[in-house]
Order: C-alpha cells, then structure tokens, then sequence
C-alpha cells in the first residue's frame, strides 16, 4: 500500500514512488515527492534542482559513496 501525503490545498501525493518526481500543486506552487521525499517549493526551477539533488544523492548512495 503506497504512503500517501494531502497537500494544504488538498491534492494527494504518492511519496513511495521509487524515482523522484515534481508535480505542480493545484493551489499553487510544486512538490518533489518519491523515495519517502515531500518537499513544497514556490518555483519550478527550485523544485527541479531539488529533485536531481536527491536523485544523485540515491544514485551516489547506491553506488558506494565517493569512488578512490
């Protein structure tokens, strides 16, 4: 069952996605929500480099860390 998040303006989240995503929320503003992430961000430029933030931070992790 997947963990869902409701949005002040009411719109519902799906925050177990296995990939990062951004969606824009109905009152306004965006979300970044997946991999256990709700995150509100009033631009979409902030959402986005939020997302691949995490995205390379989860990549980063499951390669080992930091490479000799």
């Amino acid at each position: 069952m997947p963990l869902l998040k409701v949005s002040p303006s009411g719109q519902v989240y799906d925050i177990d996605l296995p990939n990062m995503k951004v969606t824009r929320d109905q009152g306004g503003g965006y979300y970044v929500h997946g991999r256990g992430h709700f995150l509100f961000f009033k631009d979409l430029e902030d959402a986005e480099r939020k997302r691949r933030e995490l995205e390379f931070q989860g990549l980063h992790t499951q390669l080992g860390g930091e490479l000799p």
